[in-house]
């Protein structure tokens, strides 16, 4: 489990790199894509589908072992979604992503959340930066980290909890003009 985090974390992170066409809708399209909202719910393949310009895949919202996708941008990110620079320092995005297990983790889902500011001057302290062969430019640091399981019960399993006080991640921005 612990390789395949790691790895899925990458990927997600190389994948913010990435240009694919823009869509001036104001509705969700049938990869899971809205511009206008600066959304994208669906499944991690359709994603890359969309980033790649092949078609998208129908799916089932309760499919196991499919890994499901919910991303949030600000307007400052807007600019990374076309594979350019966000426009300034604080410029963020959030990353939910679940799969129902199946096999000996029937009835288990598998959580992760992720958040990720831009910050290109000064580094962000106890952020985890990424370096710019994880995102093909310098100045992103993932500010939150969270994974989890969720058993056929309900119970939460905390697998991993890093969370970034937010009064840290504004000093730094406020010291390169940020304005909240």
């Amino acid at each position: 489990m612990k390789t395949r985090k790691k790895s899925l974390f990458m990927v997600l992170l190389l994948i913010i790199m990435f240009s694919f066409p823009s869509a001036a809708s104001a509705q969700t399209d049938e990869y899971g894509y809205n511009a206008q909202a600066r959304t994208f719910k669906g499944t991690l393949a359709n994603w890359e589908a969309f980033m790649q310009g092949l078609p998208p895949t129908t799916f089932d919202w309760k499919a196991t072992d499919v890994i499901f996708i919910e991303r949030k941008w600000d307007k400052l990110f807007d600019p990374m979604i076309q594979g350019n620079l966000p426009s300034s320092a604080g410029a963020w995005q959030k990353v939910d992503l679940w799969e129902y297990l199946s096999g000996d983790k029937l009835g288990w889902t598998w959580h992760q959340a992720l958040a990720v500011v831009y910050s290109p001057t000064i580094p962000i302290p106890n952020a985890i930066e990424l370096t710019a062969d994880e995102m093909g430019v310098t100045g992103f640091y993932c500010v939150v980290q969270k994974e989890w399981l969720i058993d056929p019960n309900g119970k939460r399993i905390e697998i991993q909890d890093f969370m970034l006080k937010r009064n840290i991640i504004k000093r730094a921005l406020h010291g390169q003009g940020w304005k909240h």
